[in-house]
């Protein structure tokens, strides 16, 4: 395939570490198409400054404004992926805690959100609220802009440091050299080892096994525990290109 024809594969995550775990696994997997990450640096599913709008449009004017900055047409486009961190935001209000005695702010623990106020257990629910509602939006969701660009949402729970070294508290210092040293020091490909945290489910075929996967996090306290349907993603990439 010529260069000037490589279909781009966008990926629209919240930040640099889903780019340095996955960039080269993929470039190295789908050398036909061009891959392109594009962090927002933030959670796009509870962004204060677009609130009140509808989540398939707040997703659908970002990846607009991607395809001006980065002069895509829509022919170009594969698909586009999103990557999200669950954050515990599917979990029963009840499993929102109070510690008066607790020197951080909000604490992620297997079973609930720990926080140290009353005031900071009400920005928990809300968020919790307005991030639940959109992720059952777009994890329905197949297609966006006016159904123009394949679309598919996967999560890392509760995020990806979660998965990736079993730490649910991270701290944001250290994120991508710990995520440099872990694939330097990977035995295996990185699909291979994201496998065993996917959700244990009886389906099979792609579509059946990703709304498998959203129906198994959305379930009690399991977006506050060690989930991952990413490795669905190398599988979709693939069912796209094979529509080619």
């Amino acid at each position: 395939m010529a260069k000037n024809r490589k279909k781009v594969v966008l990926l629209i995550v919240e930040g640099e570490s889903d780019e340095t775990l996955l960039i080269d696994r993929l470039r190295e997997l789908f050398k036909d198409h061009e891959i392109r990450f594009e962090p927002q640096r933030g959670d796009i599913l509870y962004d204060i400054k677009r609130q009140g709008k509808p989540i398939k449009d707040v997703i659908g004017e970002i990846v607009k404004e991607v395809l001006i900055k980065r002069k895509f047409k829509q022919s170009d486009i594969l698909a586009v992926i999103h990557i999200v961190d669950t954050d515990g935001c599917l979990i029963p209000e009840d499993n929102v805690l109070v510690d008066n005695q607790q020197e951080t702010l909000t604490y992620y623990q297997n079973n609930c959100i720990s926080v140290s106020t009353e005031a900071q257990k009400n920005n928990i629910l809300n968020r919790n609220d307005i991030r639940s509602r959109n992720i059952r939006t777009m994890n329905s969701v197949s297609s966006i802009v006016s159904n123009k660009y394949n679309y598919q949402m996967f999560y890392f729970s509760r995020n990806l440091e979660h998965v990736i070294f079993d730490d649910p508290n991270p701290s944001s210092e250290t994120k991508v050299d710990n995520i440099e040293v872990f694939l330097d020091d990977l035995a295996l490909p990185l699909e291979e080892y994201l496998l065993q945290f996917m959700p244990d489910t009886d389906a099979e075929g792609y579509n059946e096994q990703y709304i498998a996967s959203w129906t198994f996090i959305s379930q009690g306290i399991k977006s506050l525990q060690r989930s991952t349907n990413v490795p669905l993603m190398f599988n979709f990439i693939e069912l796209k290109t094979s529509e080619l």
